[in-house]
C-alpha cells in the first residue's frame, strides 16, 4: 500500500507539472505568492497528519478492528480505549501493539482522521485571511470537502459493519484525499 501510494504520488506531482501553468503565472502577484508560500508552509503538518492516517488504514483492516469496534463515536463503551492506555503507558515495551492489537490501531485511525479534518478545515479557515489567487483559492476550498466526506464514509462503513463496497469506497476514498492534498499542495508551490 505504502509503495503503490509513493509510485502513485510522484506520478500525480508529475503529471501535474506538466499540465498545469509555472508558479509564477498562476499566483500572478508578489501578495498572492508570498501567501502561497506561507500557507504552504502551513500546510505541510497537515500532509504529514493525513499521509500518516493513509498508512494506518491498513492496519485497521488487517486486524478486522472495523468488525470488532463497530461503534461510533465511543469505541464499544469507552472514548478511549483501556488497551490505548495500556499502550501509550509504556510505549517502549508494547510498541508492536500500535501495529497488532485492535482496539490500539482502530483508535489510532481515529485519531489521525479527527486531526486531519481539523488540520484541513484550519488551513481552509487561514487561507480565507490571505490574499490567494483564484486557482490557489479554489485548491485548499477542496481539500476540507474531501478529508470530511472521506470520514463521513470511513464512519458510514464502521457503522454498518464494513461491507466489502463501503470499505473499498473508502479505500479510493483515501486515495481521492492524497490527490486532493496533491493538487493543494502543487498549486501552492513557489518559484
Amino acid at each position: 500500500w505504502t509503495a503503490a501510494l509513493t509510485i502513485y504520488t510522484g506520478v500525480v506531482w508529475n503529471a501535474l507539472s506538466l499540465l498545469r501553468p509555472s508558479p509564477t503565472s498562476l499566483h500572478g502577484t508578489t501578495k498572492a505568492l508570498t501567501a502561497a508560500s506561507r500557507l504552504r508552509r502551513l500546510t505541510l503538518p497537515v500532509t504529514a497528519c493525513v499521509a500518516l492516517t493513509l498508512i494506518s488504514g491498513p492496519f485497521v483492516a488487517g486486524n478486522d478492528a472495523g468488525r470488532a469496534y463497530n461503534t461510533w463515536p465511543k469505541m464499544l463503551d469507552d472514548w478511549v480505549p483501556p488497551e490505548w492506555t495500556a499502550a501509550v503507558s509504556n510505549p517502549l515495551t508494547k510498541w508492536r501493539a500500535f501495529f497488532e492489537d485492535t482496539a490500539v490501531v482502530q483508535f489510532g485511525h481515529r485519531t489521525l482522521a479527527y486531526a486531519s479534518v481539523a488540520g484541513s478545515l484550519g488551513i481552509w479557515a487561514y487561507s480565507l485571511q490571505l490574499p490567494l489567487s483564484p486557482a490557489a483559492a479554489a485548491a485548499v476550498r477542496l481539500l476540507p470537502m474531501a478529508v470530511g466526506a472521506q470520514m463521513c464514509l470511513g464512519i458510514a462503513t464502521l457503522l454498518l459493519y464494513v461491507p466489502i463496497e463501503l470499505g473499498v469506497a473508502h479505500q479510493a476514498g483515501g486515495v481521492a484525499v492524497l490527490t486532493t492534498l496533491l493538487f493543494v499542495m502543487h498549486t501552492l508551490r513557489t518559484p
